[in-house]
């Protein structure tokens, strides 16, 4: 009777054990617990936002007349690809509750290498900073500035704090194809070239050099940007100024200036400035606040003078080839030496 008690009695702490374990496992302990990482009114009314990553900062400010870079003269911020991405990878982040409080597992997190400062439409300042991936691959911890402890979260979106890769820099963009004619200004001469219609190709022997150019030129976009009054720009020469003319009327007008470098191996710099028929056209507007710097590649495109395009149009004669002797008669049949012995 006594093994038959004790065998009921382990039968029923089996079963409670079970049940313990099985509602342990249904209780959704993380999804009770998750909650926003940033409440959605604070991002909808965000006045600013300061990202420190990499060893740099960054500030963009919303104004009457969208996002721009403090950091950078003011410069349109690159929202389609900086700010959106950043914003919508907030918006998704949860906060999963408490990572640690250790002391010394805090200090492995690196919590001080990048951080995010958002001042919200009442003008308070909330900053979060984000560390390592969690153990379990969730997402980067972080912690809110003023607490002790750092929390779990699944945001994994990209920290950039160089206030350059944040300018949009693109001053033109059209369809090469939109573009109707080109005219260019050198100080040795002028020259013009136009399609007969939409989508027709530029005729005549310069055609397909003209064609080259326009696919460059139709959209421009600077690799950086300076003070109106910086000191390499009053030293600039003007080198050549290009007319783009669109299907639609639209006009824009390129003007490249080039200074040269001082060393050797320095290529030096081309500015580049661009005025737009549209008076609202953000190019127009840009163009009051900086001076842009093209990119190498582009300024190497773009002809220097009348000169250098005639040049270019001449293409290097192509070396004759040796003619080909044809023998009449069956192919020749290979022979085989004999195999040779040493005796």
């Amino acid at each position: 009777m006594r093994n038959k008690n004790l065998l009921i009695a382990t039968l029923v702490l089996g079963l409670l054990a079970l049940a313990a374990v099985r509602l342990t496992r249904e209780a959704p302990k993380a999804d009770t617990a998750k909650k926003p990482l940033v409440e959605a009114g604070l991002l909808d009314g965000a006045k600013s936002l300061t990202v420190t990553a990499n060893n740099k900062s960054v500030t963009v400010e919303k104004s009457a007349d969208g996002w721009t870079v403090k950091e950078k003269l003011g410069l349109p911020a690159d929202v389609e690809n900086r700010l959106l991405p950043l914003i919508r990878g907030l918006q998704k982040a949860n906060n999963f509750g408490q990572l640690t409080a250790n002391p010394k597992r805090l200090d492995k997190l690196g919590l001080a290498d990048s951080s995010l400062t958002i001042v919200g439409p009442d003008d308070k300042k909330t900053t979060i900073q984000f560390g390592k991936q969690t153990e379990d691959g969730l997402g980067a911890s972080a912690r809110l500035v003023g607490q002790e402890f750092a929390i779990r979260t699944d945001f994994s979106a990209y920290l950039e704090g160089d206030p350059l890769s944040w300018v949009d820099l693109t001053l033109f963009s059209a369809k090469p194809a939109e573009i109707k004619s080109i005219s260019f200004e050198w100080k040795d001469g002028k020259a013009s070239f136009s399609r007969k219609e939409l989508g027709a190709p530029f005729e005549g022997k310069e055609g397909q050099a003209v064609e080259d150019i326009v696919a460059t030129l139709a959209t421009v976009r600077a690799a950086d940007a300076v003070a109106l009054d910086d000191k390499d720009v009053a030293k600039a020469v003007r080198s050549s100024q290009v007319k783009l003319t669109l299907f639609d009327g639209a006009i824009a007008t390129l003007t490249f200036a080039k200074l040269a470098g001082t060393t050797p191996n320095d290529a030096g710099k081309t500015f580049v400035h661009v005025e737009h028929s549209d008076p609202k056209h953000q190019a127009n507007a840009t163009a009051k606040l900086a001076v842009f710097i093209a990119p190498a590649w582009l300024a190497e495109q773009v002809p220097g003078s009348l000169a250098d395009f005639k040049k270019s149009l001449q293409q290097p004669a192509a070396e004759p080839t040796a003619p080909t002797i044809q023998i009449p008669g069956p192919s020749p049949a290979i022979i085989t030496s004999p195999e040779i012995k040493l005796k």
